[in-house]
């Protein structure tokens, strides 16, 4: 029993070395001292387990990315030279299975190599929103797409030494919680001004491509200076804060709470005996 309990605490102990070094006092107890004081110390590692909240960490959506190709819109090339430097993306809410607070973005340049060296200059505001648009009813009238939370995330440079397999990392100045539901999709908006490629272009792995038809997925949908695509968009990284700060326990977490309470039941009926 102690055997099989400790081998379900080690994906806790990957993160938490306080773990690692109780799953070593669980493993010495079950040699030397017998498997009571090892379901005791099981018990207790359960129980603690489940109420530390799961590890901070990155949702990407949209891949695998298209194969060999990308886009610079809006981070990669001189965007607001093209365009009235607007840029909207909206992620269908199928995409989050619940609550999730976004602390940044990450885009990533894998697929398409065009030699840049550095990201593009300029001014970059960004804000997300809940929207009742969804990938195949974006408008290419911005401020319908807007919806009435729209919180102004980062506004600043981006401007850093560039490489191919890079990844563009942008760290919120605010926080934004999302709550994904029917007519509650999530939309980032960009608003560019000032940009310069003089360190050349960078495409950012996209979805959608469709041998040009900018149509192929069921998830994003952008809107670039008023001209639309339904099925297509960057694929995104979003940083996530600590999810235990949701006031609903994981599926997970109430096992390992339930798994600590079995281990020291056990053990209560083992020292009456």
């Amino acid at each position: 029993m102690a055997h099989g309990l400790l081998s379900s605490i080690r994906v806790r102990t990957v993160f938490f070395p306080m773990f690692r070094l109780i799953e070593e006092q669980i493993t010495m107890r079950l040699h030397f001292s017998g498997s009571s004081n090892a379901l005791l110390m099981v018990g207790v590692l359960l129980i603690f387990a489940g109420l530390t909240p799961a590890v901070a960490g990155t949702l990407i959506v949209g891949t695998p990315a298209d194969g060999g190709t990308g886009n610079c819109f809006p981070f990669g090339c001189n965007y607001d030279s093209y365009t009235n430097g607007q840029y909207q993306q909206v992620y269908t809410h199928s995409l989050f299975t619940g609550p999730i607070t976004i602390t940044g973005l990450e885009f990533y340049n894998t697929q398409q190599n065009r030699g840049g060296t550095a990201m593009n200059t300029g001014t970059f505001t960004i804000s997300l929103s809940t929207t009742a648009a969804d990938w195949n009813t974006l408008s290419g009238a911005p401020l319908s797409n807007i919806g009435g939370d729209n919180t102004q995330v980062f506004s600043g440079s981006l401007a850093q030494p560039w490489a191919f397999g890079d990844t563009l990392s942008i760290a919120f100045s605010t926080p934004f919680t999302y709550t994904p539901g029917a007519s509650a999709n999530l939309l980032l908006n960009i608003v560019a001004t000032g940009t310069g490629d003089a360190g050349g272009e960078i495409s950012f792995d996209t979805n959608g491509y469709n041998n040009d038809g900018l149509n192929g997925d069921t998830i994003f949908g952008r809107n670039y200076g008023g001209n639309v695509d339904h099925g297509y968009g960057l694929v995104t990284g979003f940083d996530t804060a600590d999810t235990g700060t949701s006031g609903t326990p994981e599926p997970a977490t109430l096992a390992l709470l339930g798994a600590g309470l079995v281990g020291l039941s056990l053990l209560r009926k083992r020292v009456r005996r």
